[in-house]
This record gives C-alpha cells, structure tokens and sequence, in this order.
C-alpha cells in the first residue's frame, strides 16, 4: 500500500505542489479582500495585512518547486541556482511575515513597533547570510540550499508559527471574547491550532540536511513511512487554517451591527435630548417665568401697601419684601440653568461639527450670559476631525472652566484660545491645545480634592488620554490648560502623551 501510495503521488507531484500553494493563495486574496472591503477597529483586522503578504508568499515559494524543475531543462546551472536562492528567499520573507502576524497578534503583550522592525532586521540578517552562503557556493548544490531551508524553518517557521497560534488564542479571549460570541472564540482557537500543525509540519519535517534533528526527522523519511508527501500534510493544514479564519471573519460582521446598532441607539438618545430641552424650553422655563412675573407684581404691591400703611414701614411688611426678593433670586438662579442645561442638551445632539466651530458657540453663549468679554483665537493646521465623543469632553471641560470663572473668579475679562501645531508631512495635526483663562483674582495653593467640577475635569481629561494643568497666582487669574494628542489612523494615542493628569482645583 505505502509502495503504491509513493509512486501516485510521484508521479503527481506537480498537482501536489499546485494544490499546496493554491490553498495559500486562496487564504492570501480572502484576507486581502476583507481587509480592502472593510476596515475595523478590531485590532484581529490590523492583523489581516500579514495574513493575505503571509499566505502570498507561501504559495509563491510552493510553486517555485513547480517552475524551478521545468526550467532545469531549459536554462543553465548557474540561472537555476539563482532561482533556487531567489526561492530561499521568498521562503524567508514567508516566516519572518508569519513572525510578524505573530508579533502583530501578541500586541500588547509586545509593543507595536516590534512587529515591523524585528522581522525587518531579521530579513536583512539572514540575506546577508544567505547571499554570503550563494557567493561562496558554485554550481547547482543542492544540499546546501537543502541545510539553508532546513536552517530557516527551524530557526525562524518554527517559533513563528508558534506565536502565531499563541496571539489567535490571546484574541479570542481578550478581543473576540467581549463580543460575547462563543462560536467565534472557538473558531480562532482551532485556527490557532492549524498554526501548532503548521508549525509541525513546516517547521519540525524539515528537508534532509547533514546535521540533527534533520538527519532523522525531514520530510523525505515522512514520505518513505507513509508514502504520502509532505505536501500533501501541508495542504490539508492550510485549507484547515483559511477555512477557520474565514470564518473568523464573521467577527467584523458582528462589529459592524454592534456599531450600526450604537449609532442607532445614539440616533435615539439625541432626539430624546432635543425633545427633554424643547420641553424645558417650552414648558417648564415659561412656567417659572409666570411665577417670576407674579412675585414681581406682589413685590410691587407690596411696597405701594406699605406707603400707605405707615411712612416709617412696617418691619412685616419689609421681611415679606425681603423674602419676595429671596424668591425671585432663586427662580431668576434656576431659569439660568435650566437654560444652561438645555444648552448643553442641544450642543450634545450636535454631530459632525469642526471643533473650533463648537467652541466658538460655547464662547458666545459665555458671553450672553455672563456679559463677560470673552475673547476666542484659534490658529495653527486645522486638517483633523476628532469623533464625536471627544470633542463632547472637550466641550464640556471648557464650560466648566467658564462656569468657574463666572462663579469664582470675579474676573473682567476672560480668553479662550484653540491651537493646532503644524501639519506634518501627510498634512494632519498631532496636537490639540485647549486653552481658557481670566484676569481674575486667582489663587495661592490649588487642592486636588475639593470641587466636583474640576474633579469632572479630570476624569474627562483621563478619558481623552489628555493632560490638564491648572495655573494660578493671586490677582494674576487662572489659566486652565488641555492638551491632546490626535489620534493616529489606527494606532490610538502616541505612548509618550500617557502620563499622568496635572491639575489643580480652585
């Protein structure tokens, strides 16, 4: 049986080798393709780039065992040896991309940089040493390319596949987990284990090279006892692996209807809260306008009963005036308020609003309400849009910031400056700089804990991944400082800007 299964399979080694790399190809343009038709905020998607470079490499090295024998005929020694390095190659780039997925995979447990500049330095090590080795081979020797391709797979398939399997586990637990899908945990794990099995059979069932473990266990002895070639165990490993991350992709489908299923819960929440100010506005605000006008008129009559009933006054008829005027403090208070909070209502319903435009409104309002001249400047590279939850922080930082310079600070005048640095090279800014203060009569020594405010402050900032610094010395104001770093097309904030909140508290 096993004599017969060498000889089928011999003569169709042609279709094997095919097979093999057209198993790769296929998991490279399914991966390609998703990564083209849908990005995702997953970070299971950053890693589909390595994946479709990782399955075209494969199948390019494959193929070469197809074209390299037909060309043995027809070109010279010297050209095949060329090839046959070329191969060594691709086989190169092949697991130092799979060592990148791996490292991509693995983040954070790896920093991010890691998986672009360690498989980059290794390609550049291992083709110098494998240009050294072609240079002083000549001729066709083809145990040595059999000792390089052995070398590569132990040293650099091996381990790779291996963190490879290790990060689609780590995924499945810490990203795909949370979408509270067990189907998909469960794919990525086999899909992980196709990656031990490749590991096995790339890295461990190596070509017979002239040195151990390669002398005993290669793929040459596997085909002899089974009579089945190693191509064959590889093919079936693959299409495993594209099978099971195909259909790990159903992951981005999910994510798509969590996210279309958020804006349309926030589509909801917005016009809940235009319709909650259109109420206040309407309804309540007039009502304690009526209420405000009564008092008046009472307070009014009260003072005209008062001139008639004595020319000194009397001390109940002044009391009640008192208490009339107490009244009026509050219901002119709370009509104040409720107006600020039907602001803030219609301003968080706001979507898609350039962020200078927005605080350019918040400054205006400042300005009606409080009769405080407030100046606003905004200048540096405008080229950056910020979602729509940070821009709500921001917001709401500045208004507490104007609230307490309304409240507390007893200032004539107060500024209100938004700064971009300068774009770079691919005309995008890199920092936010928020800033408010006043000419008020400040303070010595801010504390941390007093004032729910400024501690509202901190916690956005914190969620902003932001600084915030509070400045002050008595009778020079305050100034109230917010520092953003933008966020990059995919990678989040810079790691340099994670440092810890300054800020004081008035």
């Amino acid at each position: 049986m096993v004599e017969t299964l060498k000889v089928f399979f011999t003569i169709n080694d042609t279709i094997v080798q095919f097979v093999h790399g057209q198993v790769f190809f296929a998991l490279a343009m399914m991966m390609g393709v998703q990564w083209f038709i849908q990005r995702s905020r997953l970070e299971l998607g950053r890693a589909l780039p390595w994946l479709a470079a990782f399955g075209a490499l494969e199948a390019v090295g494959v193929w070469g065992n197809v074209f390299i024998p037909i060309q043995q005929r027809l070109l010279p020694p010297d050209i095949i040896q060329n090839l046959r390095f070329l191969q060594l190659v691709v086989h190169l780039l092949t697991f130092a991309t799979l060592l990148g997925l791996g490292l991509r995979l693995s983040e954070p447990a790896v920093p991010s940089w890691a998986a672009l500049y360690v498989p980059l330095v290794i390609v550049l090590v291992f083709t110098a040493v494998l240009a050294t080795n072609r240079a002083l081979v000549s001729g066709v020797d083809a145990v040595n390319n059999a000792t390089m391709e052995a070398l590569l797979r132990y040293g650099l398939c091996l381990p790779s596949a291996l963190l490879v399997a290790y990060g689609l586990r780590l995924q499945a637990g810490r990203l795909v987990g949370p979408l509270k899908n067990n189907h998909l945990i469960n794919v990525l794990r086999v899909a992980g284990f196709g990656f031990v099995f490749y590991a096995l059979f790339e890295g461990v069932f190596v070509p017979q090279a002239p040195f151990w473990p390669a002398t005993d266990v290669n793929a040459e002895r596997l085909f002899e006892l089974t009579g089945i070639p190693i191509g064959i165990y590889r093919s079936i490993v693959g299409a495993v692996i594209a099978s099971f991350l195909f259909l790990s992709m159903d992951a981005f489908r999910i994510e798509r209807e969590r996210l279309n299923e958020e804006l349309q819960r926030q589509q909801s929440l917005m016009a809940e809260r235009e319709r909650i100010s259109r109420d206040l506005h309407d309804g309540t605000i007039q009502s304690i306008y009526a209420a405000g006008l009564m008092v008046e008129d009472l307070r009014h009559s009260l003072s005209r009963l008062s001139e008639h009933v004595s020319t000194t006054g009397d001390p109940l008829l002044g009391h009640m005036r008192g208490q009339l005027d107490a009244i009026l403090r509050v219901l002119n208070k709370t009509n104040e308020e409720i107006r600020s909070y039907i602001y803030d209502l219609r301003r968080s319903v706001v979507g898609d609003e350039d962020l200078s435009r927005g605080l350019l409104d918040i400054v205006t309002e400042f300005r009606m309400r409080t009769a405080i001249p407030t100046d606003w400047h905004v200048q540096g590279c405008r080229a950056i849009t910020l979602p729509a939850e940070q821009r709500q922080h921001i917001y709401q930082i500045v208004r507490e910031a104007l609230s307490n310079i309304a409240r507390h600070a007893a200032a004539t005048r107060a500024w209100v400056e938004l700064r971009y640095d300068d774009c770079n090279g691919d005309a995008r800014a890199q920092r936010i700089q928020v800033r408010v203060r006043d000419n008020g009569k400040g303070f010595t020594q801010p504390t941390l804990v007093t004032g729910r405010g400024l501690s509202n402050m901190r916690e956005r900032a914190a969620l902003l991944k932001a600084n915030l610094e509070l400045e002050s010395e008595p009778g020079k104001g305050t100034t109230v400082t917010l520092t953003i770093v933008a966020e990059s097309r995919q990678s989040g904030y810079s790691q340099q800007d994670k440092q810890s909140l300054l800020i004081g508290n008035r």
